[in-house]
């Protein structure tokens, strides 16, 4: 299992990334980087960057201001 956030599991499998991880989370599309056991990992790199069994993971949202 994968621990999303503080409330969300997700089941893992052999050979998973976290585009994989993206892909099932909703909204998970709308993040800019996603931080794996404290590792931040930008969007360019999410379908070639595994995601271990029993991560913590936290999506981080696209922020925009001005």
């Amino acid at each position: 299992m994968v621990r999303v956030g503080d409330r969300l599991e997700i089941s893992w499998f052999e050979g998973m990334t976290v585009g994989d991880l993206v892909d099932r989370v909703p909204g998970g599309h709308d993040c800019a980087a996603v931080r794996v056991n404290g590792r931040i990992v930008a969007r360019p790199n999410f379908h070639r960057t595994p995601v271990p069994d029993g991560a913590r993971v936290h999506l981080v949202p696209m922020i925009a201001g001005g």
